[in-house]
């Protein structure tokens, strides 16, 4: 019985320091990904509320949100050629077409510390969603008093047609 309590103890004692080093290693990252947005655009806080906002609401199917997060006219890109949706309802009407469940997979499985982020944007995904910041209201003698996140397009990428190939 003795070695038994003491094999359970070392299990448990395993168990919490992977979880300790696991967790220390994604905050880390968070960390990286935080100095990275801020170094592009002044500040991460922003951006990271965006991206959950945004991922929260495409992995629900809330279409109304995701609508929402938009900057119209939305350009999407797909296999036949580039539409610009002009406002929410035609968005919403689209969904389906514009949100693919391989999107959706790559969203789902997607972390704030993957995201990509360069002077034109970041995306999440292989580049499904592409979304930025707009200074808006600004102030004299300040860069920028307001910044207004949404999405700027929309890529829809069929990965797996191109893996048959």
């Amino acid at each position: 019985m003795l070695y038994l309590h003491g094999v359970r103890r070392l299990k448990l004692t395993l168990l919490i320091l992977i979880l300790v080093f696991s967790s220390c290693s994604l905050a880390e990252t968070g960390v990286k990904m935080r100095a990275k947005i801020t170094s592009l655009y002044g500040e991460s806080e922003i951006y990271e509320a965006f991206y959950f906002k945004l991922t929260k609401a495409l992995v629900s199917g809330d279409k109304q949100t995701v609508a929402e997060l938009n900057n119209y006219p939305i350009r999407v890109n797909l296999d036949s050629g580039t539409m610009y949706y002009k406002s929410e309802k035609e968005f919403i009407k689209n969904y389906s077409n514009i949100v693919t469940s391989e999107m959706l997979s790559r969203v789902s499985k997607h972390t704030f510390n993957d995201l990509f982020a360069n002077s034109y944007g970041m995306h999440i995904g292989v580049g499904d969603i592409w979304f930025t910041g707009h200074c808006i209201n600004k102030v004299k003698g300040k860069e920028c008093d307001k910044v207004k996140v949404n999405v700027t397009a929309y890529n829809v990428i069929h990965l797996s047609e191109y893996r048959k190939k």
